[in-house]
């Protein structure tokens, strides 16, 4: 009795977790999902893919002599044995909308109402819940740094939002301008990927991973300050479709590691540049414009500095 239990209590989704497509559809018997239902960058479904057709080969070169399989069929293959009622679209799996039945037989690509989504979500900013202040400069968690201050935050489908942290945008100060890359446009992780302008200086920003450029934050066209008053929220800067996920982040600070990376980069700070800053180094809050701060050709040294390039 104790045995069936347990087992039991493995079939239970966490909090804050959702159920894997192949799990959905009665494949296997539990697997989350760990990519943001993004199937098509996810090494646990190309797996299963490669499993199933591998499987299926070898029925159909002995067909008498090889037995039932446990996964002979794909998620979308066991999905499409449902009623049309029951052919849950991925989104009311994910909880984004309430009830929605797939019309377009689990092709996303294909789909308008897919694309719908697509749009809606990436012009939504998702909320940040909880926030760390590192001798004055802001941290928020469940996000990535890179060493050169950008941040990436994997989101619904896959995708990553890209922005610049609170110790950067308070390197450079207050914005006069800011040039993104196009849409479409691949950059890499460590190589640099945009420019920030302010009173004829500008500094060149570091990618936090390699992708391709998919949307972009239209308002810091017009209002650049917004990375200033809100660096992980409305002042984010593009989205990325990445190419190298998973070992991109292995690359990046994340929780504590993040914060003693802001510590040891507050300590460099005050060290490099006490000589021209007016900061107190007694842990006291850092200014909120360093650029005021310093001479010009002491700013571009500084920024080059920190931000890697």
């Amino acid at each position: 009795m104790g045995s069936v239990g347990d087992k039991k209590s493995m079939k239970i989704v966490p909090p804050g977790k959702k159920k894997c497509i192949w799990m959905e559809a009665g494949v296997v018997s539990y697997k989350l999902c760990d990519n943001n239902y993004d199937c098509s960058t996810c090494v646990y479904d190309h797996a299963m893919q490669v499993k199933v057709a591998r499987q299926k080969e070898t029925i159909a070169a002995k067909p008498l002599e090889v037995q039932p399989e446990k996964f002979n069929e794909t998620w979308v293959e066991k999905m499409m044995q449902l009623p049309a009622s029951r052919r849950k679209c991925r989104y009311m799996i994910t909880g984004e909308v309430g009830r929605k039945i797939c019309p377009n037989a689990y092709e996303c690509g294909n789909c308008s109402f897919d694309q719908m989504m697509q749009e809606r979500i990436q012009s939504q900013v998702l909320p940040i819940h909880a926030r760390n202040y590192i001798g004055g400069f802001e941290l928020a968690e469940d996000i990535y740094y890179h060493e050169g201050h950008t941040w990436a935050r994997p989101e619904y489908g896959g995708r990553v939002r890209v922005g610049l942290n609170d110790f950067a945008q308070k390197l450079v100060g207050k914005l006069g301008r800011i040039e993104l890359p196009d849409i479409g446009h691949e950059i890499k992780q460590g190589e640099v990927s945009f420019r920030v302008r302010r009173n004829g200086e500008s500094a060149q920003v570091l990618s936090p991973l390699d992708g391709i450029v998919a949307h972009i934050n239209d308002q810091l066209t017009d209002h650049p300050e917004l990375i200033n008053t809100s660096p992980y929220e409305d002042g984010w800067l593009f989205i990325l479709e990445p190419t190298n996920l998973r070992k991109n982040l292995k690359g990046l600070y994340y929780g504590e590691d993040a914060q003693n990376f802001i510590r040891e980069e507050r300590e460099r700070l005050f060290s490099v540049a006490y000589n021209d800053l007016s900061i107190a180094a007694d842990g006291g809050v850092p200014v909120e414009d360093i650029f005021a701060e310093l001479e010009e050709k002491n700013w571009a040294k500084v920024m080059k500095d920190f931000l890697k390039t």
